[in-house]
């Protein structure tokens, strides 16, 4: 399955939107299958970027079967502080697709931060 950065976005601004503190059962997208939501969710999980309760694998406890998200960390939020002007992540996303052919979190996140600090003039 290929990792969606857009869907990682909706899913961060879905549980920021989130109106209650027990988790989720169910995720749902628009657009998105089920299968594709649960596999975001681990790999939101995976980057510290919701909080989470988690059914484990009896033999490997490391192992994440499935999440059952509360809300974001703090890491999820300022991640979606930074990717919230559309613009902004736009010409992230426009620039890292075009440059690398690839969506590299860890740039996108420096990107995003880069072109924030150009705007708030802390960076030229």
């Amino acid at each position: 399955m290929c990792r969606d950065m857009e869907l990682i976005r909706s899913l961060l601004i879905h549980f920021e939107e989130y109106e209650s503190f027990a988790f989720e059962k169910e995720t749902l997208i628009e657009g998105y299958s089920k299968k594709l939501i649960d596999y975001h969710l681990l790999l939101l999980a995976q980057a510290g970027f919701i909080i989470y309760e988690a059914d484990r694998s009896s033999t490997n406890p490391d192992r994440l079967i499935r999440v059952y998200p509360f809300g974001l960390s703090w890491a999820g939020h300022e991640f979606l502080d930074l990717s919230k002007n559309e613009t902004l992540w736009k010409k992230a996303k426009d620039k890292l697709q075009n440059t690398t052919g690839a969506l590299s979190l860890h740039l996108l996140k420096q990107l995003l931060t880069s072109y924030a600090k150009h705007e708030l003039g802390l960076e030229k």
